[in-house]
């Protein structure tokens, strides 16, 4: 009994010598902290809170914005620290809840992030901040419709911020919503002129739309205002890419390669932007090095073999499809890759067990079609009892290789960009232009046989590769005077036009594609390309719809 008394006795002296907090000089710590945090002086807006918190260890306030400000230097765990011990002395703050939130957005810890914007939101707290904060955490788990919600939110509640505006664009991209995107990007660029990402993200979804002229005036305004921006490079290449430019398209994608030496994805589009230009030896190289940072990446051995058939190395470029089917059997165009490289060897029946399997695992792959009717054709001609004497062995140098997944997903400008306000980049989107298939030439027909539709149909594609499109155009078009329904001859004459800037015939070679293969996904993907260059936005939209829906990637 004597030791409780003790005890008791002691803890009142504790109390009793316990000084009470310094009112006078909290508020002015207070005080001093908020103007620094205005002049941007923020580790000295620190210590003055922890000035505040020696004076009132109980002062919620002070902890909530000290962690804010550990957070925003870098500190992510002690600020969480810091907005825990606030939380425990005052539960019903909604702006630490916020903070918090925040704070495991950063981290990661999405689902924790959204719970505590759930509970601010919960306490009937109406503030921009909170709305736009929980969106950008509902766009990284996938709830578009939510984020939209939220942004919307926001904006009502501010309507001069233009970061809300960029990051609402982004959610209207992922959708597939371009004009609404662009329509939120223009938003936030006239608000603030210099607003780099609003810029590169306007870029996108001009590349998205087949405007590669203006997707590259804004991917340099970006430069302009970032010169260190290895995406803008990227992109802008890609566009480059896509104009039929491909020494412009190099030299932005080397200086992207300068900023983010071990980017595998820009290697292979700067090794198939060389290939394009016959610098067989450079591109090789790019491969190799793909290879080499990402040994599991089948799309790196699918172009390397690429490389590897066009320099005339038959037996490395098979062994790499080889491996990338044994990396992924699951990709198609790795099929695709081996079975054509079996067609140009003149093995076909090995060349037509490969391109079947790529269409069981991807039916909509156009290019596996074509060079599986051409595989038929061949084969159908050696059961005939009168054979018209053997073609030409192929020659080396027009072994072009099969554009791969991984660089139509550079070289398309890609995949939508990662935002400042740490949205998650999507998974890469196909460009609203697909690049004419880049398959190989059939071996050319004695001269004493007449060319069939389909070797004129094949032979115009390869001067569709090598971008001599006017020859290309008479190719084809003998191909459609031997088979009027010949929807592949159409889009590849269509595909020569709109390289020549010839955006109305090319628009009624697509039709006519269209109407003979009404499910001719590529087709429609370069219609709607065609039809943005001559101002009908519904029809191109409508367009990229249809091809969405018949499975273009």
């Amino acid at each position: 009994m004597r030791f409780i008394l003790l005890i008791v006795l002691a803890l009142g002296l504790i109390a009793q010598n316990a000084k009470p907090p310094d009112a006078g000089r909290v508020k002015k710590a207070l005080e001093r902290a908020a103007q620094l945090e205005d002049a941007g002086k923020a580790e000295e807006a620190f210590k003055a809170l922890t000035e505040a918190l020696d004076a009132d260890p109980n002062l919620a306030r002070a902890w909530r914005d000290r962690g804010r400000l550990r957070w925003q230097l870098g500190e992510i765990e002690f600020g969480a620290a810091d907005l825990n011990r606030a939380l425990a002395l005052d539960p019903n703050d909604p702006e630490a809840w916020v903070v918090r939130g925040d704070i495991l957005s950063s981290a990661g810890k999405l689902q924790d992030a959204l719970s505590d914007f759930n509970k601010a939101s919960g306490m009937g707290y109406e503030n921009a901040r909170l709305y736009s904060s929980r969106a950008v955490v509902l766009v990284k788990l996938r709830q578009l419709d939510k984020a939209i919600e939220d942004f919307t939110r926001s904006v009502r509640l501010r309507l001069d911020n233009p970061g809300t505006y960029k990051d609402r664009g982004v959610a209207y991209t992922l959708q597939g919503k371009m004009q609404d995107a662009m329509e939120d990007y223009n938003r936030a660029i006239t608000l603030n002129p210099n607003y780099a990402e609003a810029y590169l993200e306007r870029g996108y979804v001009y590349g998205q739309l087949g405007q590669f002229d203006r997707a590259i005036l804004d991917f340099t305004a970006t430069l302009k205002l970032q010169p260190r921006n290895a995406k803008a490079y990227t992109l802008r290449a890609a566009a480059y890419q896509n104009l039929g430019q491909p020494q412009a398209a190099v030299v932005d994608y080397s200086e992207a390669l300068k900023l983010s030496p071990n980017a595998v994805s820009v290697l292979l589009a700067r090794g198939a932007a060389y290939a394009e230009l016959q610098q067989f030896e450079l591109s090789l190289g790019d491969r190799s090095r793909a290879v080499e940072l990402s040994p599991n990446s089948a799309e790196a051995y699918i172009a390397r073999g690429g490389s590897h058939h066009l320099m005339g190395n038959h037996d490395k470029g098979m062994a790499d499809r080889n491996k990338a089917i044994e990396l992924n059997p699951k990709l198609a165009e790795g099929w695709l890759a081996r079975g054509s490289a079996y067609y140009l060897l003149e093995q076909y029946e090995k060349a037509r067990a490969d391109l079947e399997k790529a269409l069981e695992l991807n039916p909509a792959l156009e290019e596996a079609k074509d060079v599986l009717a051409q595989t038929n054709e061949k084969l159908k001609k050696t059961t005939e009892p009168a054979l018209a004497q053997k073609p030409e062995p192929v020659p080396e140098s027009s072994l072009s290789a099969v554009q791969t997944l991984a660089e139509k997903q550079v070289a398309a400008p890609v995949a939508a960009v990662q935002t400042a306000a740490q949205v998650a980049p999507p998974q890469p989107v196909a460009t609203a232009v697909a690049l004419e298939p880049k398959l190989a030439a059939a071996p050319p027909e004695a001269a004493t046989q007449p060319l069939t539709a389909e070797s004129l149909n094949m032979l115009g594609r390869e001067l569709n590769q090598t971008g001599d499109f006017q020859k290309a155009i008479d190719l084809f078009s003998q191909a459609i005077a031997k088979k009027p329904g010949f929807a592949i001859a159409f889009n590849g004459r269509g595909y020569a036009h709109m390289r020549l800037g010839q955006w109305k015939q090319a628009e009624e070679d697509f039709s006519l594609a269209i109407k003979t293969n009404p499910r001719y996904a590529n087709a429609y993907l370069n219609r709607a390309a065609v039809r943005t260059k001559l101002g009908d936005t519904a029809g191109s939209q409508q367009d990229s719809a249809v091809a969405k829906q018949l499975g273009a990637r």
